[in-house]
């Protein structure tokens, strides 16, 4: 004949149930939340990691972008300085004296120095444009999951 054991509200055991069972019944209603808590955790951690690679692949594309405008503009300056200097140096073949070739070359190192200055900006703010366009989803992902640690440990 089976002997009853203590048991919880709501549950009856018997002397012959296996121990284990009534551990685990007894661990799954004590830890419930725990484990679902856990759960939860988890798929966050997996949801977070998914937007920290979209995050890095925005960025990644954002830096190929400014990349090859950086690039393009470059190749553009490039080959207009290089025009520039075949007109400039038909031009100072062509000249009469010394003084008119020394005006002449005086007038075109000014103005390919004025050309790279202007360049220089130019390209400067182009790169830091680029740069914030690369790094703006990542400093929002950072955002994110510094805000989801402090929230984490206001608990």
């Amino acid at each position: 004949m089976a002997t009853k054991s203590k048991s919880t509200p709501g549950t009856e055991a018997s002397s012959e149930d296996h121990g284990g069972l009534n551990a685990f019944a007894g661990l799954n209603g004590v830890n419930g939340p725990s484990i679902e808590a856990f759960q939860n955790g988890f798929q966050r951690a997996i949801e977070m990691n998914k937007e920290n690679v979209e995050a890095f692949v925005e960025s990644v594309t954002a830096a190929t972008k400014g990349i090859e405008v950086l690039s393009g503009e470059s190749l553009t300056f490039v080959k207009q300085i290089f025009e520039d200097s075949v007109k400039a140096g038909k031009a100072m073949m062509a000249v009469k004296s010394p003084q008119e070739f020394m005006t002449m070359h005086s007038d075109y190192s000014r103005s390919v120095f004025d050309q790279l200055v202007n360049q220089a900006t130019k390209i400067n703010d182009l790169g830091m444009t680029a740069m914030k366009s690369a790094f703006a989803p990542v400093n929002a992902r950072v955002t994110t999951l510094t805000k989801a640690v402090q929230k984490s440990r206001a608990f």
